[in-house]
């Protein structure tokens, strides 16, 4: 009776091993997730800059006197890294030959004189989700506003953390006027 008492308080040893199993995939799972959210979380963080950069880019083509036209041009090139796939023109042989195509076509999209023109010289897929820049006077210093509905349907596991496909994001920048010293035209260097 003694031998059936001790064996029936210990469980066996493969109840015990699948147990473990069960603890250590549990475990694993929650640990991936919490990686996964910090990749996301470091991804948009790194998208605000980029829209930041675009920001700065459009405030500095403003403060030189640049035209609306012109702004959106550089603001839209500014924020290339947050376009998404290239779409115009249609290149193949990999990130090298897309990085040639974009180099070779970024001075022919800057300078397009025809709205209607520039998405047959250079597109990307969200470049439309990239909103107009927004300058305005604060003081002596320019701001320039942009937003883009960023398109979080590319992350892996974006429904365990956001409730929508797309997240609005913001990007800002202050420089100041500089325009009427290269409109001045009786300037003497």
């Amino acid at each position: 009776m003694c031998r059936c008492l001790n064996q029936s308080n210990r469980p066996p040893d493969q109840a015990r091993r699948g147990q473990a199993i069960i603890e250590s995939s549990l475990v694993l799972a929650l640990v991936c997730l919490v990686l996964f959210g910090l990749f996301e979380i470091s991804q948009l963080f790194a998208a605000q800059e980029i829209l930041d950069y675009a920001a700065a880019r459009g405030a500095r083509a403003e403060t030189v006197g640049f035209n609306s036209f012109m702004v959106n041009k550089i603001v839209r090139v500014g924020a290339i890294p947050n376009a998404g796939r290239l779409i115009n023109p249609v290149v193949s042989g990999g990130p090298a030959a897309q990085s040639d195509a974009e180099l070779a076509r970024l001075p022919l999209y800057l300078g397009g004189e025809n709205a209607g023109r520039l998405p047959g010289i250079l597109d990307y897929d969200h470049w439309d989700s990239i909103g107009i820049p927004v300058p305005a006077q604060v003081g002596g210093l320019i701001r320039e506003r942009i937003g883009q509905d960023y398109d979080l349907r590319d992350f892996p596991f974006s429904r365990a953390f956001y409730s929508s496909d797309i997240l609005s994001l913001g990007g800002e920048a202050y420089i100041e006027s500089h325009y009427p010293l290269y409109m001045y035209e009786d300037y003497v260097s």
